[in-house]
C-alpha cells in the first residue's frame, strides 16, 4: 500500500472514529435525560422556600376531581414596576402548581397569560375583561382575583406575599362543585330577598349568592313542619313579628339534631320570640341599642360606622383589609353570662362598637339618649355573636354539631347598603363559614424580603464602567498574559 493510500484510510478510520464517539456520547445524554425525566429530586434552596407549596396544599391539589384554568391577565411589560414584580410572583407560583398536578395523568391545573388588549380576540372567547387579575375557570365560575388580595400591607409597605392562600381557596371553591341550599325565612316581616326596596329589599344581596354557586329560596314556617333535608343554610333577616313556639321547636329541632346552620338577623325593638333558642345556643340578646358618639364611627346621615372585630375566620378579611361596617343601628348581641354549663358549646363575640359607645335601653323615648350607669352598659357594645357546637365521638374525633351566627343589625344586607365598604364582604364570609363551604386554610404567608443598595451618583457611575469595561478588560489581560507565556 502506498503512503498515500494509507493516509487516506486512516483518515477515514478516524472520521468513522469520531462520528461513533459522538454517536456514544448522544446515546449517552440522551439516556441520562430519560431517566432524569423519570426519577429526579427537586430541592428548594431559597432562604424562605418561596418555590415550595405547603403540605395542605398539595393534598388538595391531589385530590382534584376537574381541571382548574387560570388565566393571568398582568403582563411582564408593564409600565408599572409594581405591576411587573406581581407578576414574576405570581407566575412562579402558578408554576408550582401546575408540577404538581402534572403526574395525575393531565395538566389539571392550565395557567394562561394573556394581555386582553394584544389578544382581544382570545380574551372575548375566553369572556375574560378585567385587567392585571387572576381569573380561575372562566367562563365557568369565574372566580377573579384582585391585586390587592395577594400581598398583606402595613403602613404602606408591602409585608408578605399570600398568593398560595388566595389561589388555593379559589381552587377549593370551584372544586366544590355541588350548589349549596339556602332558605330565607319569610311570613314574621323578615327584609324580602325579591324586593327591590333600597331598605326593605335584599335582591342585591340573593343575586351575589346566586352568582356564586348558591341556591336560594324562601321558606315560609307557617307551612312546615321541619326543615327541608336539602337546607344547607337558614337565614332569618330580621323577623318583626315573633315566632310561634311551635315554629321555635323547628328552628331547634334543626340545629339539634340535623347539626343545622343558622345566622339569625335581629332589629333593635324586635319581638322575635327566640328567647329560649337563644338561651340554649349561649347568646343573650338585651333589648338595648348601641348609641354611637365616637366621630370616628360615624358617617354622615347617622349611619353606624362599626370598626372593631375579632379575629375569627369571620372577621379576618375585614381586619386585614381594614374595612369597617356599615349599617343603621344595632343592639346588643352578647355571650351569656348564665348560660348553661355545656362545654360542647363555644360562643365567640366577633363585632363591637367603640369604646365611646354604651348600649341605650331607654331607647324609645323622646328625649335624647344620655348615657345612665345604673341601666346602661358601657361599651364598647357587642353586636354580633357565633354558637356551634363540637361533638366528640368514640375515636376521639371533634365532629361539627349546629352552627348559629346572629347579629343585632340587619341593614347591612339591605339594597341600599350592601355594596357599602366591607358589608358584602362580611355578609360573604359568614355564609361561607356557617356551612364550611370553603376549608379554613392554615398556610403561612411569604415574607417579601427587600435588598436596598444605596449608592451615590459617583458609586453608581463608577459601577457602571466597572460592568461595561471589567469583563472585557479582564478577558484582554488574560489574553496578554497567555501570549507572553507562550512566547516565553
Amino acid at each position: 500500500m502506498s503512503l498515500i493510500e494509507s493516509y487516506q484510510s486512516n483518515r477515514i478510520a478516524d472520521r468513522l472514529q469520531a462520528v461513533a464517539q459522538f454517536l456514544l456520547v448522544f446515546l449517552i445524554l440522551a439516556a441520562i435525560n430519560t431517566i432524569a425525566m423519570r426519577s429526579y429530586t427537586r430541592f428548594d434552596a431559597t432562604l424562605n422556600r418561596s418555590f415550595t407549596l405547603s403540605a395542605q396544599t398539595v393534598a388538595y391539589l391531589t385530590k382534584l376531581q376537574q381541571p382548574i384554568n387560570i388565566v393571568v391577565t398582568l403582563s411582564e411589560q408593564s409600565r408599572d414596576v409594581g405591576i411587573r414584580d406581581t407578576y414574576q410572583d405570581v407566575k412562579s407560583l402558578l408554576s408550582e402548581y401546575e408540577y404538581e398536578t402534572r403526574h395525575q395523568g393531565e395538566d389539571r391545573v392550565r395557567v394562561e397569560y394573556l394581555n386582553i388588549y394584544q389578544q382581544a380576540r382570545r380574551a372575548k372567547e375566553l369572556g375574560v375583561t378585567t385587567e392585571n387579575a387572576i381569573v380561575f375557570n372562566p367562563r365557568a365560575q369565574n372566580k377573579i382575583v384582585e391585586i390587592n388580595e395577594l400581598y398583606n400591607i402595613s403602613q404602606g409597605d408591602i409585608q408578605e406575599f399570600l398568593g398560595e392562600t388566595v389561589f388555593t381557596q379559589k381552587i377549593l371553591e370551584i372544586s366544590q362543585d355541588d350548589e349549596p341550599k339556602i332558605y330565607f325565612a319569610i311570613g314574621h316581616g323578615e327584609l324580602d330577598p325579591g324586593s327591590f326596596s333600597p331598605d326593605q329589599g335584599i335582591s342585591k344581596f340573593v343575586d351575589e349568592l346566586q352568582s356564586q354557586n348558591f341556591a336560594t329560596q324562601t321558606l315560609d314556617f307557617s307551612t312546615i313542619s321541619e326543615i327541608p333535608n336539602d337546607a344547607r343554610l337558614l337565614i332569618i333577616p330580621a323577623p318583626r313579628s315573633p315566632f310561634l313556639p311551635r315554629e321555635q321547636e323547628i328552628l331547634k329541632s334543626y340545629l339539634r339534631r340535623n347539626s343545622g346552620r343558622v345566622i339569625l338577623m335581629i332589629e333593635p325593638g324586635a319581638k322575635h320570640g327566640l328567647d329560649d333558642l337563644l338561651f340554649e345556643w349561649g347568646i343573650l340578646a338585651d333589648d338595648a341599642i348601641a348609641v354611637e358618639t365616637s366621630r370616628n364611627s360615624q358617617i354622615e346621615g347617622g349611619d353606624l360606622l362599626i370598626r372593631r372585630f375579632a379575629p375569627h375566620p369571620i372577621t379576618n378579611e375585614l381586619l386585614r383589609l381594614n374595612m369597617t361596617l356599615v349599617t343603621d343601628r344595632a343592639r346588643i348581641v352578647r355571650e351569656d353570662p348564665n348560660r348553661p354549663i355545656d362545654e360542647s358549646l363555644l360562643v365567640k363575640e366577633i363585632m363591637a362598637t367603640s369604646d365611646e359607645s354604651w348600649a341605650e335601653k331607654d331607647y324609645g323615648s323622646d328625649h335624647s339618649p344620655e348615657y345612665d350607669p345604673t341601666v346602661d352598659l358601657k361599651g364598647p357594645v357587642r353586636v354580633a355573636a357565633v354558637s356551634e357546637r363540637k361533638v366528640d365521638s368514640s375515636l376521639g374525633i371533634s365532629i361539627p354539631g349546629g352552627r348559629l351566627i346572629v347579629f343585632g343589625t340587619s341593614n347591612f344586607l339591605t339594597n341600599n347598603r350592601i355594596s357599602a365598604s366591607g358589608n358584602l364582604f362580611l355578609a360573604m364570609n359568614t355564609i361561607n363559614y356557617a356551612i364550611d363551604r370553603v376549608a379554613q386554610l392554615n398556610i403561612p404567608p411569604r415574607p417579601i424580603r427587600k435588598f436596598k443598595l444605596d449608592l451615590s451618583m459617583e458609586q453608581l457611575l463608577l459601577s457602571r464602567y466597572l460592568i461595561w469595561l471589567g469583563p472585557p478588560g479582564l478577558v484582554g489581560l488574560l489574553g496578554i498574559l497567555m501570549y507572553l507565556a507562550r512566547r516565553q
